[in-house]
């Protein structure tokens, strides 16, 4: 089973992390969970910890970044004695969080792609009870995603998709639907950049709580009262629909490559293969990334066993210091508690994209193509993230530095550019998602009926934000942290 194979491949992996390089004096192993007292996470940690200071943990996060960054011979050398890596303009442990937060990021890769974008927005550490909730699909909020365009008092927040969450006082139950337009929080305008900050804090909540919102719909304005809770959010749903030429098509719309997602999408398999679909569409526009044995495992459910037999969904390629690690990823036909898939042994797959659809979800796309699926790709310019990291716990902070590329059954990858789709197409609030007349879904059925798409390049759809340029389309962002955004290599239970 998958499971057991990542745990090997875990502590192959974990075994060959010491040594560092020559001006290392001590590996990360040797320094690992010794921590500052005034360290507010320490207790969070997944192995026993020992007393240690700033400066071990500081160190350790070199030896680290030294062993095991895809990009070490680009880390930025930084004096550890600086203030900013030694701050003291607030408690304790605001002061160690700042200090170590700062030297980290501080030594991440600076330099930029072709097209001006930084080659690596992607590393970061979060707290480890934080990631260990997130990889389980637990989402802190009031169950939607939401669009963030514009900037200072052009600012708009409009909810991208709401969750089919049942707690109290969620979006669902609270009747807020796709295309709403947040006006304000707990009275103040998400318009205002005097208060961007606090706004941003009641949107995307640390803590459980009651909040007051403004929500314009249709030109008409309404209060709503939202509780957020910390609650396991389904990311995967789907349906069967029939279009006007009584094509059968499944539609999945997948969030998340997380605990959470693996019964869904069994579910989903197992419903579309019985009511024999003819045609199937994987919407992955708001996808991140997440663990990469799951989207192996769609992969398979798509693909079938006589296409991917013997052959890898994803290579992993680490750093020229680390290629004896390097490894193969497999087309999964079981989940991680050792059940078969239903596959539906397809020869071709629509994919629905923006500049949203990140990493393991990246991934998705190129595996299929490694083993010659055809992936019609529909709407925006996916995010560009070839990389990927096994997650390291230190002292309750878990770090995420990316440390390998990956490749697909053909040697195919380097898409840091993001991927590009044959057919353009805008994402449009207003249409509900999984519906025939929605933009990206209608793209499909076009494409599948024989009728010729505008093509991303005669789009002008190659923009960095994920609009499409001359469409008059203001750049936008899904509100996610950046655990969302990546693609893991980890065993799930």
């Amino acid at each position: 089973m998958w499971h057991r194979a990542w745990v090997l491949t875990g502590i192959a992996l974990l075994g060959a992390c010491g040594g560092g390089g020559p001006t290392q004096e001590k590996s990360s192993r040797e320094l690992a969970q010794m921590c500052s007292a005034d360290n507010p996470l320490r207790a969070g940690a997944l192995s026993a910890t020992r007393t240690g200071t700033l400066a071990d943990e500081r160190q350790w996060i070199k030896a680290y970044l030294q062993e095991r960054y895809y990009w070490y011979r680009d880390i930025v050398p930084v004096n550890p004695n600086d203030a900013a890596y030694n701050v003291k303009t607030s408690t304790p442990g605001s002061n160690f969080l700042q200090s170590v937060s700062n030297y980290f990021y501080a030594q991440l890769n600076p330099k930029f792609t072709a097209r001006g974008v930084p080659v690596d927005p992607f590393s970061f550490m979060i707290p480890t009870d934080s990631w260990t909730r997130l990889t389980q699909g637990y989402e802190l909020g009031y169950g939607w995603l939401l669009q963030d365009s514009g900037t200072g008092t052009s600012r708009r927040i409009r909810v991208a998709h709401v969750y089919p969450a049942a707690q109290a006082g969620s979006a669902a139950t609270m009747g807020i639907l796709r295309g709403d337009e947040i006006l304000s929080v707990n009275g103040f305008a998400v318009n205002s950049p005097q208060v961007r900050s606090l706004v941003d804090d009641f949107l995307s909540p640390s803590s459980a709580g009651v909040h007051d919102f403004v929500v314009q719909r249709g030109g008409q304005t309404f209060p709503v009262r939202l509780t957020a809770s910390n609650t396991v959010m389904p990311q995967a749903e789907h349906r069967v629909v029939t279009d006007s030429q009584q094509v059968k098509w499944g539609y999945l719309l997948f969030n998340a490559h997380v605990d959470s997602a693996q019964e869904p999408l069994r579910a989903a398999l197992t419903e579309f293969k019985r009511q024999q679909v003819q045609q199937l569409v994987v919407d992955l526009r708001y996808n991140g990334g997440g663990y990469l044995a799951l989207a192996s495992v769609l992969a398979y459910g798509i693909a079938g066993e006589a296409r991917t037999r013997g052959k890898t969904f994803e290579r992993i390629l680490y750093n020229d210091k680390r290629t004896s690690s390097n490894a193969n990823i497999p087309f999964y036909s079981v989940d991680a508690d050792g059940r078969s898939i239903d596959a539906l042994n397809l020869s071709k797959v629509y994919v629905l994209t923006t500049d949203s659809t990140c990493s393991a979800s990246e991934s998705l796309i190129n595996g299929l193509r490694g083993v010659d699926v055809e992936v019609v790709q529909i709407g925006g310019t996916t995010c560009g993230k070839p990389y990927g990291f096994l997650p390291q716990d230190n002292c309750g902070i878990t770090y995420a530095a990316m440390e390998f590329e990956g490749v697909n059954h053909k040697g195919q990858g380097g898409y840091a550019n993001g991927l590009v789709p044959q057919c353009a197409a805008q994402d449009d609030l207003t249409q509900p998602l999984g519906q025939p007349n929605e933009p990206l879904f209608a793209v499909a059925i076009a494409h599948q009926r024989g009728f010729a798409c505008r093509s991303v390049l005669s789009s002008q759809a190659l923009s960095s934000t994920g609009a499409v340029e001359g469409w008059g389309q203001i750049p936008h962002r899904i509100m996610r942290s950046d655990g969302h955004n990546d693609k893991f290599w980890q065993p799930t239970r």
